[in-house]
């Protein structure tokens, strides 16, 4: 397959119409076409290099603003995590101090809470069967329907 490939060039180079010959003024030349002078083509070949310098300086300049904006959010992307980062360990010193101090609230307790529970109890008991006995009287009273 290669072998067609280059035979196929070299038949292809060996053809007098790619091949360069300097036309004079009044001339006749071999094939249709443009041809130009050598100053034309030489400003056409450094018209054409200049553009290409120009992009690739354009390139350039866009890369660098490229990778400045891509630095400069990333140094406000960390600026923002070391906060954050500060942020949450105020957190949890808030939160240990806390802890702390409800440790020590119970270490200082008088010991009445042992009061409050058994309170708690008989007035709910009391109530619980007050509220009984309410119902049963009610249940036990004649409806004004007559049933």
């Amino acid at each position: 397959m290669i072998k067609y490939f280059l035979l196929s060039l070299s038949i292809l180079f060996s053809l007098n119409s790619f091949a360069q010959a300097p036309i004079n003024k009044g001339e006749k030349a071999p094939e249709d076409g443009v041809f130009l002078t050598n100053l034309e083509a030489a400003k056409i070949l450094a018209e054409r290099e200049a553009a290409e310098e120009l992009l690739k300086i354009e390139l350039e300049e866009q890369e660098a603003e490229l990778k400045t904006r891509c630095e400069g959010e990333k140094k406000l992307k960390d600026l923002y995590l070391g906060a954050e980062k500060e942020k949450n360990a105020e957190i949890g010193k808030l939160k240990d101090q806390q802890l702390d101090n409800l440790y020590k609230e119970l270490e200082n307790a008088d010991g009445n809470e042992i009061w409050w529970l058994a309170g708690g109890i008989v007035v709910g008991t009391a109530t619980s069967i007050a509220i009984f006995f309410a119902a049963t009287q009610i249940q036990q009273t004649p409806s004004l329907l007559g049933q």
